[in-house]
């Protein structure tokens, strides 16, 4: 199979921070994001769903990506696809490279 690694994808790696106190009012005062780097991937799939019974309706989109099988990609890291930060979900080891399974929410117009 021919596969082109074309589409750029930054990939960001989420932690705590170290020493500095702690902040028990935020729950995200403790989370850091640092990048870890660029890579190129290409886009497999994508899925995207509702959650109707929220106003405005959230769209839940589901992508799967195939990235090169050395990448350093971890649960629980983000990415920025075309804009969009996406969370990691699941990874998932092929031949001859990564396909990693993100996940985001997306607020939705409603239509009168």
């Amino acid at each position: 199979m021919n596969h082109r690694f074309k589409t750029p994808l930054a990939l960001y790696r989420v932690g705590s921070k170290q020493g500095e106190g702690d902040n028990g009012d935020d729950l995200f005062s403790d989370r850091k994001s640092g990048k870890v780097g660029d890579l190129k991937c290409f886009v497999i799939k994508t899925e995207t769903s509702e959650k109707t019974d929220e106003k405005p309706v959230i769209y839940i989109v589901k992508k799967t990506i195939g990235v090169p099988k050395k990448a350093d990609v971890q649960f629980s890291d983000e990415v920025v696809l075309a804009g969009r930060r996406y969370l990691v979900i699941d990874s998932i080891p092929r031949r001859y490279w990564r396909e990693i399974l993100v996940t985001c929410e997306v607020k939705g117009s409603e239509r009168a």
